[in-house]
């Protein structure tokens, strides 16, 4: 598939989305499901960020970046501001960190359970 084609099918498919599931806690965590996303949420807890600072920390592109900034936009997860030719974001609401320490907190604990299951089979 030419990959101007691919990029409309995955921001449709992305958009379809929005509009056919009726309980936004499964848009929230589909949005949270994407380890690129988690990354650039880390690195706006530091502080406001341009898209121009992101890319070349997790090491893609710009076009990347934005992409994935307007589906955490979309969801209210952060807000955007135009300076010059740049865009800044910042995460709207703090406590979206502590749904990722709590889902961190949770692995943990299941890996734990699993460690003790294989210990016991030593």
């Amino acid at each position: 598939m030419p990959r101007k084609l691919k990029n409309i099918w995955r921001n449709r498919r992305w958009q379809g989305f929005h509009e056919y599931v009726d309980d936004p806690r499964t848009r929230l965590f589909a949005a949270l499901a994407c380890s690129q996303r988690i990354e650039i949420l880390k690195l706006l807890r530091e502080g406001e960020k341009c898209t121009c600072d992101i890319a070349p920390r997790l090491r893609i592109d710009i076009s990347v970046v934005s992409r994935h900034l307007a589906i955490l936009k979309s969801l209210g997860l952060v807000e955007s501001w135009k300076e010059g030719v740049n865009n800044y974001y910042a995460v709207v609401d703090e406590r979206i960190f502590d749904i990722l320490a709590a889902a961190s907190n949770i692995l943990k604990d299941m890996a734990e359970r699993q460690r003790e299951l294989f210990d016991k089979l030593r």
